[in-house]
């Protein structure tokens, strides 16, 4: 039964976007009865600036300066009039009819709402996203399985009531505004739901250098986001220890990796096997060599032991994820994402963590919030 609630589309852009003429012609045709559309636009250009007389129906926020993503939208929240608000990033393609129908649905029943995001896989880089987006997806199915909420969701798309969203306090100005809103909320009594059920697809720039200011931004906002939340972070995690683990191995792969190689212990046989070539060495100098093989032998044993079960183990659990939510899944892509796109990606928000918890974090981080 489609809910009779007004719902409020709201739809942030800087500049402009290729996506946005395509995802203002979907939200038209969406059949929902009772539905506005609210874009907010900073700084737009010409294209931009021409799609309001395109789209009589909606309606434009402009603002000619960049009042920054948290701003825009905690404006466009101000200005709406739905009960319900569904806020959908500009380079968001929907996926299926009935978006909005089936969003009010859902939020008839819980007061927050994640959809499930799909990367367009057109690029070798988008390629590698996917699996990120597809760690997200398994990890809000978990949360939302094993504890009723979930501490993180992808802001591309979410739904949320407004008075849900009011208590929470609306978006705070930081960086990573969708993680702080679902960690507040995944501490307070707002009921979560992950609708795997309901799909959009996100466009990825095919530019690494894109990809790089992105993760520099999101290095440091995630890394400002633990920092500041620590505490409260730390009693999450000791209440689910097993829930948040799970979704470590989920979301990092590296960090596992990493983490076994320190702590998997050396077979009882070669370390007997060191100390006798060590014992030997002492009376025999040209022994010594053997006992160095030895020992990088141990260090390479135990570093392969480590990647191989780490491998094996996130393989295998992105696998069934990925047939379980309906994403594409390519043994030799994940290999790539295990062994090149997670540990840069993770080494970047420990160096961010550092960096910040000194106060050195960056001064332009090319982003306005």
């Amino acid at each position: 039964m489609i809910a009779v609630e007004r719902v409020s589309v709201l739809v942030p852009v800087y500049r402009g976007s290729q996506q946005l003429e395509g995802l203002l012609d979907a939200l038209g045709r969406d059949p929902y009865p009772d539905k506005e559309v609210v874009v907010c636009v900073d700084s737009p250009d010409e294209e931009t600036r021409a799609l309001e007389d395109r789209y009589p129906w909606a309606c434009f926020d402009w603002c000619d300066e960049r009042r920054g993503k948290v701003n825009a939208m905690n404006g466009a929240v101000a200005m709406s009039t739905g009960e319900y608000l569904l806020f959908i990033d500009c380079d968001v393609r929907l996926a299926g009819e009935g978006l909005i129908g089936r969003v009010a649905e859902a939020l008839g029943s819980h007061e927050l709402v994640d959809v499930k995001k799909r990367i367009v896989r057109d690029s070798a880089l988008a390629r590698l996203v996917s699996y990120e987006y597809l760690s997200g997806s398994i990890t809000s199915l978990l949360f939302n399985r094993l504890v009723g909420k979930s501490p993180q969701f992808n802001g591309a798309c979410f739904a949320v009531r407004r008075d849900a969203f009011n208590r929470l306090g609306g978006f705070r100005r930081v960086i990573y505004e969708d993680l702080d809103l679902a960690f507040k909320a995944y501490r307070s009594d707002v009921s979560f739901r992950f609708a795997d059920d309901i799909v959009v697809e996100n466009v990825v720039s095919p530019s690494l250098g894109a990809w790089l200011r992105q993760r520099k931004r999101w290095g440091v906002g995630l890394a400002q986001w633990i920092l500041e939340n620590a505490g409260g972070l730390a009693a999450s995690v000791l209440r689910r220890p097993h829930v948040f683990l799970a979704a470590l191995l989920v979301l990092s792969p590296s960090a596992p990796l990493m983490a076994m190689s320190v702590a998997l212990p050396d077979d009882v046989f070669m370390k007997l096997l060191s100390i006798s070539l060590l014992l030997l060495s002492s009376l025999h100098i040209y022994l010594v060599p053997s006992v160095f093989a030895v020992a990088v032998f141990m260090v390479v044993v135990k570093s392969l032991i480590a990647a191989t079960v780490s491998y094996l183990g996130t393989g295998l659990a992105f696998a069934l994820g990925a047939r379980r939510l309906g994403y594409a899944f390519n043994p030799l892509e994940y290999t790539v994402y295990f062994l090149v796109y997670s540990p840069v990606w993770f080494i970047m928000i420990l160096v961010s963590l550092v960096r910040v918890a000194l106060g050195r974090e960056p001064a332009e981080l090319d982003w306005k919030v």
